[in-house]
């Protein structure tokens, strides 16, 4: 069954199976979270919304267990919840101050990506009009804690893997290529922890359009909505937003 089979508008199934990937990354072990923690932090992201009035309160009171049972450091959930309502408050002394309050800058990375992947699923749901999704079942198990090491320092806060040969296989697997023009900068900014770099990337590729069609202004999903409709709309959300990309 379709994870949104109870909605009113059609779905693309690409939309549907890239969303329901995304909540089953969640629900197994990062690479620096276990999955009850990768949970609460989508708990605590999900609570500051329906705090800020941006998200309705939850239809199952159970949908989040036991996410709100498992401890967080309060660096995490501080980071989770201004990521889930405040980006444009975001900046490279919070980050600092993040890192000083016991964060590591990949725990920093995983968090921002955790959080920003979720929120792409339940804006989505609000959006169509259904209930916010479940994670499924919580797998156990350890993170893997393997940092890339072709990470380095480029134009971003933290270490990203860079496209092409500088980023050798660790690019293959986050970008699936080794051609530099796949990783701009905004699918770099979580490769330090690669699979949230590979998660955000699914999700562009379903919702937006794949990056080999980034030049051709004339794809879309949509033939009731041109490339340049889709660009203006994204642009409007972009400033109402503060996100000055």
């Amino acid at each position: 069954m379709s994870l949104y089979s109870d909605s009113k508008h059609p779905v693309r199934e690409a939309i549907a199976t890239a969303h329901q990937q995304t909540l089953a990354s969640f629900a197994s072990p990062g690479q620096w979270f276990s999955a009850a923690e990768r949970a609460a932090i989508i708990h605590e992201a999900r609570g500051a919304r329906i705090q800020a009035g941006v998200q309705e309160a939850l239809a199952n009171s159970s949908i989040d267990q036991p996410a709100n049972t498992t401890s967080l450091p309060d660096s995490v959930k501080n980071l989770a919840r201004q990521v889930a309502v405040d980006t444009k408050d975001l900046t490279a002394d919070f980050y600092e101050d993040s890192l000083d309050a016991g964060l590591t800058d990949c725990e920093y990375v995983e968090t921002v990506g955790v959080v920003a992947r979720s929120l792409s699923v339940d804006i989505f749901c609000r959006g169509i009009g259904v209930d916010t999704r479940a994670l499924p079942p919580l797998s156990a198990g350890a993170p893997s804690r393997i940092r890339p090491t072709t990470a380095v320092h480029e134009k971003a806060w933290a270490d990203t893997v860079p496209g092409g040969s500088a980023g050798g296989e660790d690019a293959i697997y986050i970008y699936g290529t080794d051609q530099p023009e796949a990783a701009p900068f905004i699918y770099r900014s979580l490769s330090l922890v690669p699979d949230e770099a590979k998660g955000l990337i699914a999700l562009g590729a379903a919702q937006y359009l794949e990056i080999e069609n980034f030049m051709d202004l004339d794809f879309s999903y949509d033939p009731e909505i041109t490339r340049a409709e889709v660009e203006v709309v994204a642009g409007r959300v972009s400033a109402i937003n503060q996100c000055f990309y």
